[in-house]
């Protein structure tokens, strides 16, 4: 079976917004949630997820179609490497930030609860930096 060229171009663009955002959250947007009024931190933390989601989640569903695709289409060892960072970025997002991010949305500001979400967070840095890198290699 062919990948259609459109999955071919697709694949790489998505990965780099993935990895150019969780790049971004890693070293400025998460450590700046210190430095946010804690008075006015769960109002901002509803607003900044909410916002945040209109990127993250389109992107983390077009990634697992697209590598999906590819996977079953042609596989190779790239693929089951992207494949593998994919899930090990869906797995720590829902078992380690998301619990994060509930338990600021529930209790307001709390650093210890930030500084878990900005270390924990280098699970799935690094997992989306792997995953475009496997494009060099596919």
């Amino acid at each position: 079976m062919n990948i259609p060229d459109t999955v071919l171009q697709l694949k790489p663009l998505v990965d780099t917004g993935l990895c150019v955002l969780i790049w971004l959250v890693q070293w400025i947007i998460y450590p700046s949630f210190e430095y946010c009024d804690p008075d006015r931190f769960q109002s901002w933390h509803r607003r900044y997820t909410h916002l945040i989601s209109f990127f993250v989640i389109p992107l983390m569903f077009a990634q697992v179609g697209l590598h999906g695709w590819t996977i079953v289409s042609n596989p190779s060892i790239a693929d089951g490497f992207a494949i593998f960072g994919i899930v090990i970025a869906w797995v720590s997002t829902f078992t380690l930030s998301v619990p994060c991010h509930n338990r600021l949305q529930q209790h307001g500001y709390e650093v210890a609860t930030i500084r878990r979400l900005v270390h924990t967070n280098w699970i799935r840095t690094v997992a989306w930096t792997a995953v475009l890198a496997s494009n060099l290699f596919s």
